[in-house]
């Protein structure tokens, strides 16, 4: 059961974004996903409430540090393929890594300066929950919010400065896509924001093929299997 976990100590990164993409890449390849919502704002769990879930995904509320032992077992009594983490962001949610076997950790990050230095300091403290654990946990930065036909001068400084930090940075950026956006309104998948008429669906439907296929990839699973 291949577990991922997503983290950035900043809001508005596109972290829950990310995480959900790929649970809903996951599903519709047929493979049974269960995801944690450790932000206790629960925008998981308010994408639940919508119309369109998929089935084969199921959400576990954790909000507090306390709540992640539970909602694990209740995870794992799915027996699901997939198991993903959406962390609050900060140390305290990322307490959450030393309750389960991570095969990776993700931290979306838009092409800003200062999220660089977040996204820097989610790698410091991803190694050293790694430490602690006494195996490295494997981890790459996602540009999220990344301008479809321009790249500005910021995302290469963005790109350079990871990078120099000995931060790896996953090939397949997210496009800034109102599909995107628009999940946490509309609910569902992809098929659903269809159905509600929102515009750039098939582009956006695209460009999340391509981030899970990163992920299968990086985890070396074979991209035409579920699990």
């Amino acid at each position: 059961m291949p577990t991922v976990a997503f983290v950035n100590p900043k809001g508005g990164a596109g972290k829950t974004t990310a995480a959900l993409l790929l649970a809903i890449g996951l599903a519709a390849r047929g493979a049974r996903v269960a995801m944690i919502d450790s932000d206790p704002n629960k925008p998981l769990v308010h994408w639940a409430s919508l119309p369109g879930k998929p089935d084969k995904v199921t959400i576990h509320p954790a909000p507090t540090l306390e709540d992640m032992r539970d909602a694990l077992r209740e995870a794992q009594r799915k027996q699901p393929d997939w198991l993903i983490l959406d962390t609050e962001g900060s140390v305290r949610g990322a307490m959450a890594f030393t309750t389960m076997r991570l095969d990776l950790v993700v931290t979306p990050l838009a092409a800003s300066q200062l999220e660089a230095i977040q996204a820097i300091k989610a790698a410091e403290m991803v190694a050293q929950f790694g430490r602690r654990a006494g195996r490295p946990l494997p981890h790459r930065c996602l540009l999220t919010r990344v301008p479809a036909a321009l790249r500005p001068r910021s995302l290469k400084e963005v790109v350079e400065q990871l990078r120099g930090s000995g931060i790896e940075i996953l090939d397949i950026p997210l496009i800034e896509k109102e599909a995107f956006r628009v999940l946490f309104a509309v609910g569902g998948g992809f098929d659903q924001l269809e159905a509600s008429g929102v515009s750039g669906v098939a582009s956006a439907r695209a460009n999340a093929e391509a981030y899970l296929g990163a992920i299968l990839a990086l985890l070396e699973i074979p991209t035409a299997s579920s699990n």
